[in-house]
């Protein structure tokens, strides 16, 4: 089946750039506090995508991909909003000896998943294995597991190819650590649109339209009541920001993930705008050795790019006052960031110029990008990219895939990515793992003083130790170009007055849905 896609070229330069530039909001705006407050008994949604299947083997754990899967599957760890990890479908876990190899769970008694089956040992060994070999965009997170022993009806231990202290993260979110029932595993093919959890809620397809709204109603077999806060949860596609806000101002929409053009708005209109540090809009480089676009391979061409974007400029007319322009790998004041690493690549195009000319490209070259569409303004930020390339020579294509389907079955094609990635405080282990071992990795291009001071770091004896690894690791990454950062980003969220339960911080960036619930 064909699928449509729009697919820009940018030539202009400067100008280009200008054509982006919106009215963008502020966290500065007064709330008019005319906006209706919180229905106790219903909770709408909206999403600017919709899910590519209601399989969570197959989805994202990011907002908005994981409000499709959080409210229907509960994860073995749940991870509270402070960042701590407390009990789920799992009431103790932890590594056991010496060198992050070998883990050991024990699973909640009595809990039952929707479909009648229930919480076993061998059931979540399956759902892990079956995780691991579905395809899924994480599904290399659990790459390191070499084998689960079922030790008893209610506990197994899980042993690794490689240390990986990150498994517990991997066993909170959303897709790897949400527990697909055995009736599920043995009728995979309906997993795509029907509910196999242990979660608050069960998917009613009788009010779902795929593609357009997702309806979740109580699960009557979930083991804690106290999380089940709504008589109904809605989840709405609405691909675009002025509509959602709109819906918000209909009465339409309670909750979204909002963007700077609107956000002024949004208070205005009296919801609640909330903004937190959040991730770096970046190109990211999958063509790094040069296979499908030969300059890509050469430092300097990557060094060209660095220097040839107006961070400033873009994040200014892109995102208000909600970003800054941003060249560094990780964010200010996180794991693996050392004071002042910033403002390596200061604009300069005269630079970008003649290091393009010195690798051979005086008259620079052509490539396209993909845009990832999971994240808020990945393809306006392609754009403002495109038009900061051409002022140095380089002419960029730019293909915005129709769908997630497209998205996660078409990317690889392409030499590089324009992604909002990053998670807040998420440990440089994670980031390390996503760029070289996993998805962001499509070519499996290595670089031996990267894997070397990754190796370092991982297994630095204390916690200053492997900081200070880090830090080291983060500066070859910002050295090699791999990344391309534009800007650092606030996250913005919309809420109806009344919404609580949201606690948006460094380290609940991704506010699970079920934690909502309507003041009192």
């Amino acid at each position: 089946m064909s699928r449509s896609r729009l697919t820009l070229t940018v030539t202009a330069g400067a100008a280009g750039l200008a054509l982006l530039t919106t009215a963008c909001g502020g966290g500065s705006s007064t709330s008019s506090s005319t906006a209706k407050a919180q229905d106790p008994s219903v909770l709408t949604v909206a999403s600017a995508i919709a899910p590519n299947s209601l399989n969570p083997a197959l989805g994202g754990s990011s907002d908005p991909q994981q409000y499709f899967f959080e409210l229907a599957y509960d994860t073995l760890i749940r991870q509270a909003p402070n960042g701590k990890y407390t009990p789920a479908l799992a009431t103790k876990w932890g590594f056991v000896g010496s060198g992050s190899k070998t883990f050991d769970l024990t699973l909640r008694s009595g809990v039952k998943f929707n479909d009648g089956s229930a919480l076993t040992a061998d059931g979540v060994k399956k759902s892990l294995e079956y995780y691991a070999k579905a395809g899924g965009p994480l599904a290399a997170d659990l790459a390191p597991v070499g084998s689960i022993d079922v030790t008893s009806p209610l506990s197994l231990r899980i042993h690794l190819k490689t240390s990986d202290p990150l498994l517990p993260l991997y066993l909170s979110r959303p897709t790897t650590g949400e527990i697909i029932s055995p009736t599920g595993l043995a009728r995979t093919s309906e997993l795509g649109t029907t509910t196999h959890g242990a979660g608050p809620y069960v998917i009613d397809s009788s009010q779902t339209v795929s593609g357009q709204t997702y309806t979740y109603v109580p699960n009557p077999t979930y083991y804690d009541k106290s999380r089940v806060h709504w008589k109904k949860v809605v989840v709405k596609v609405i691909k675009d920001t002025n509509t959602t806000l709109s819906a918000f101002r209909s009465g339409e929409v309670d909750y979204a993930l909002g963007d700077s053009t609107t956000a002024k708005g949004a208070k205005s209109a009296g919801f609640q705008v909330l903004s937190s540090p959040y991730s770096i809009m970046q190109l990211m480089i999958q063509d790094r050795a040069g296979t499908m676009v030969k300059a890509l391979g050469d430092l300097r061409v990557r060094q060209a790019m660095m220097y040839g974007i107006n961070r400033d400029s873009i994040a200014k007319a892109l995102y208000g006052s909600y970003a800054k322009g941003w060249d560094y790998p990780v964010l200010a004041n996180t794991s693996g960031y050392t004071q002042g690493s910033e403002g390596k690549y200061p604009y300069d195009v005269a630079k970008a110029k003649k290091l393009l000319a010195a690798a051979g490209y005086p008259n620079g070259f052509s490539m396209s990008i993909t845009v990832n569409l999971t994240g808020v303004g990945e393809s306006q930020a392609a754009e403002a990219f495109a038009a900061e390339m051409a002022n140095i020579g380089i002419n960029v294509k730019i293909n915005v895939p129709a769908n997630v389907n497209e998205l996660f079955s078409t990317y690889a094609k392409f030499p590089a990515m324009m992604f909002d990635y990053g998670a807040g405080n998420a440990p440089p282990y994670a980031q390390g793992n996503d760029l070289l071992y996993s998805w962001g990795n499509p070519l499996k291009v290595s670089d031996k003083q990267l894997d070397t001071l990754y190796s370092a770091a991982a297994s630095a004896p204390s916690a200053a130790l492997q900081e200070q690894g880090w830090q080291k690791f983060e500066q070859r990454l910002s050295d090699l170009s791999w990344t391309i950062p534009m800007v650092s980003m606030e996250k913005i969220v919309y809420a109806r007055p009344g919404l609580k339960g949201i606690d948006l911080s460094t380290s609940n960036l991704t506010p699970d849905l079920a934690s909502l619930y309507a003041a009192k």
